[in-house]
């Protein structure tokens, strides 16, 4: 029986599907030159069976035509097989790029998707076979244990997407690198070196990873570096990781602390302010644990101390700059040079305010002037004063202010032992007790209140100690007044005495240090050897004050009666 089947050639090149009715509709003839064939050729053809192919083979073939449907390929069949143009590759694929990607008489390798003989139809796919040989490369490179380089194409949920011979590769974040990776972006893209550490053709599974070549490099150098680890040796490393307690650096396969304190001479708040991930830098090795596998490293001891010749580069007096790296309740720490910090009391900040808080007068980062007032060493400490830098007010009041000159001005504090007056501003003096008025005054709060204007004479002005007495008495006429300086015997006016003086003399908690008041105001002294008994008479102080001042002896009696007085009723009590 005569076989009428026509071949996709004798079709115009394109190729019936199963079960479709062919039409008479005539339809033009692409003319297409066929090699010359010689009488022999056709001989040997014929005596050649077909090839016999089953789904999954992996064939080659030779390219007949190129059509609409795909890519005719003579694979030795009875019928040609086709390639559509979607099996080309993995992104879709237009006639005219098919044309310009493979010619007619080339040779192409397919793998076998479909075989329908009895309706003439074999169907291929160029990237199935490329799969299969991409998954056969990879077989052997699992088996080799062999690193290859891939690039990144995509950032998917939980890692990264690469291709391997044409085959969709999973890199876990996981597996990026030997730390945990938050920021996938900058891989993108890129080309990276991996290694297989799982494949499964039947569930199509890839997957690679990159850290599994850093721990093979890792523990290379790891063995060259535990080799070298002793105290005092000097590496060059990366910072690898920064936390509030210190810094991580890789020495070779094997990460050292530098403890924060071991960063700088210099202050600073955090380790990030010194150095950023990624960084090189020198460190000396402290000290190996290798039981626990810690190595403690030194940044700073490769660093000159500037306590070093500090001696030298600054003296007592100097006028030096710096600026402001922390506050405190007592003071301002002030960086003269890297690693080289000063303290300004607050009682060094200002002559005439009393400064509470460094805050008033500076804050952190300022540039500031100061004097040095002392160095040490040995416990590594520099005292600087700010108010050094300007002339003292106080060594100009006595000329300003001569014994006599009445003042006016408000009461700023109080006392049991007097008043305190600003004679003008951050200048105050103090008016004892017994000079606030003519009559005796027992409780200085039942004449006064704080912020009320009295007025006063200038007693006398100590600008060593920086004291003002004044009295009250004198300029309402209770006294002669002073022409020349006689520093009374209950002291100046110093307002740090309100807090460094107590009953007694005691030093008081919060005194202004370097200032503290010699004045006794405590004059019922007690006498130990009389068990604790008053031993002064009143009137004999008293007699000795006027005295003093000059009073009158009438004035004498009157105080004597006074206090004899007193004396028999305190010994009847």
């Amino acid at each position: 029986m005569e076989d009428n089947t026509q071949t996709p050639a004798q079709q115009g090149g394109i190729q019936p599907a199963t079960g479709t009715t062919q039409t008479s509709v005539p339809t033009p003839v692409e003319e297409r030159e066929y090699p010359a064939m010689t009488m022999e050729d056709i001989l040997a053809s014929e005596a050649q069976e077909p090839q016999s192919v089953t789904r999954g083979d992996i064939v080659d073939g030779t390219i007949v035509f190129i059509g609409q449907e795909g890519i005719a390929v003579d694979i030795g069949a009875k019928v040609e097989g086709i390639i559509p143009l979607n099996q080309l590759g993995d992104e879709p694929v237009t006639l005219e790029q098919a044309q310009e990607m493979y010619k007619s008489g080339e040779q192409i390798e397919a793998y076998v998707v479909r075989v329908d003989l009895p309706n003439s139809q074999i169907v291929l796919s160029k990237k199935r076979a490329d799969q299969d040989k991409g998954w056969r490369v990879l077989e052997k490179m699992q088996e080799a244990d062999e690193a290859f380089e891939v690039e990144v194409l995509e950032k998917v949920r939980g890692g990264l997407v690469a291709q391997v011979e044409g085959i969709r590769a999973f890199l876990p974040a996981s597996q990026v690198d030997t730390r945990r990776v938050n920021d996938l972006d900058p891989y993108v893209a890129k080309p990276l070196m991996v290694k297989l550490i799982e494949l499964n053709r039947k569930r199509n599974r890839v997957i690679i990873s990159h850290r599994a070549i850093l721990e093979a490099q890792k523990a290379k150098a790891r063995e060259e570096t535990v080799g070298q680890l002793e105290a005092g040796a000097q590496f060059e490393g990366e910072v690898v990781e920064i936390t509030d307690f210190g810094v991580f650096v890789n020495l070779g396969g094997i990460d050292g602390l530098v403890h924060r304190s071991e960063l700088t001479y210099g202050r600073f708040n955090h380790p990030r302010d010194v150095v950023k991930v990624g960084d090189k830098v020198q460190v000396q090795v402290m000290d190996v644990d290798g039981g626990r596998e810690r190595i403690n490293l030194s940044m700073k001891a490769l660093t000159q101390d500037p306590w070093e010749g500090a001696t030298d580069r600054y003296s007592i007096g100097q006028k030096v700059t710096g600026k402001v790296t922390n506050l405190t309740n007592f003071g301002a720490f002030i960086e003269l040079e890297s690693g080289l910090e000063g303290l300004v009391h607050v009682s060094e900040m200002s002559w005439t305010k009393r400064v509470r808080h460094p805050n008033e007068v500076m804050k952190e980062g300022d540039e500031v002037e100061a004097v040095i007032l002392r160095i040490d060493p040995k416990d590594r400490r520099i005292s600087l004063g700010i108010r050094q830098t300007t002339d003292d007010p106080w060594s100009a009041l006595p000329d300003r202010y001569p014994p006599g000159t009445p003042v006016k001005g408000k009461i700023t504090g109080m006392t049991d032992f007097g008043v305190f007056m600003e004679i003008e501003e951050g200048i105050e003096g103090l008016i004892h007790i017994s000079e606030l008025d003519v009559q005796r005054v027992n409780n200085p709060a039942d004449l006064f209140k704080k912020g009320d204007e009295i007025e006063a004479v200038i007693l006398n002005i100590d600008p060593v100690e920086q004291r003002a007495s004044l009295s009250r008495r004198r300029f309402l006429g209770g006294g002669p007044v002073p022409t020349q300086r006689d520093y009374v015997s209950q002291g100046g006016g110093a307002r740090s005495d309100r807090f460094s003086s107590g009953p007694g003399g005691a030093p008081r908690a919060g005194g202004r240090g370097g200032r503290r008041g010699d004045a006794d105001y405590a004059y019922n002294a007690k006498d130990a050897s009389q068990g604790g008994k008053i031993s002064t008479k009143l009137g004999d102080v008293y007699a000795d004050l006027f005295a003093q001042f000059g009073l009158a002896g009438d004035k004498k009696e009157e105080v004597q009666a006074d206090a004899s007085t007193s004396t028999t009723e305190e010994n009847q009590s």
